[in-house]
């Protein structure tokens, strides 16, 4: 597997958006431990419901992965909204 890794800033991009033929097969988000804070979106609907942002403060993370090579992650946002968010991204 190789990784990407990126640290989301005031000063980077703000927003991360993966696809499906982007081919990621895992992903790790993790806010700033005193002031990061990030959004998670997906782009799903699930039974009638919209898919509604996913807050992240400090110290808070994720870890999402695909099952098979042949059906990545596919349809997240990753919004920056203070402090330092660390993203790790796996193919």
């Amino acid at each position: 597997m190789r990784v990407f890794t990126y640290t989301l800033t005031s000063l980077t991009p703000a927003t991360i958006i993966i696809n499906q033929n982007d081919g990621v097969m895992f992903l790790s988000v993790q806010s700033g431990a005193s002031t990061g804070s990030c959004t998670v979106l997906g782009n799903l609907p699930f039974k009638g419901l919209t898919p509604a942002t996913v807050n992240l403060s400090a110290g808070q993370g994720i870890n999402l992965s695909a099952l098979t090579p042949v059906s990545p992650l596919d349809g997240i946002t990753i919004t920056w909204g203070s402090g330092t968010v660390d993203v790790l991204i796996g193919f």
